[in-house]
């Protein structure tokens, strides 16, 4: 089977989603020469596994309530000259 990934969705939600368990994010990973920390491209055919983890039950719910994970947080990198390597305590960085 394969499907298609949504805006912000991990293979982690998709393995919750369509496999019921974050068990299946390796397996999925693999079969889409992923890594497991790769975010999909929104539109991507994501392909997943005909193993049956036995959670028919979580993807009976998603499924039943029409609800389609999508937990990815784009976090925008820290400008140069900020960020906690550049901090100096009593001058930019306060305690107490």
């Amino acid at each position: 089977m394969k499907i298609i990934a949504l805006h912000n969705q991990t293979l982690s939600d998709i393995a919750i989603r369509h496999c019921g368990t974050m068990e299946a994010v390796a397996e999925i990973a693999i079969l889409n020469n992923m890594s497991i920390t790769d975010d999909p491209i929104p539109g991507q055919l994501i392909a997943i596994p005909a193993k049956d983890y036995g959670n028919q039950e979580v993807i009976n719910y998603f499924s039943a309530n029409k609800v389609d994970p999508a937990t990815a947080m784009k976090i925008p990198p820290i400008p140069p000259g900020l960020g906690i390597g550049f901090m100096r305590l009593g001058i930019n960085f306060k305690i107490g």
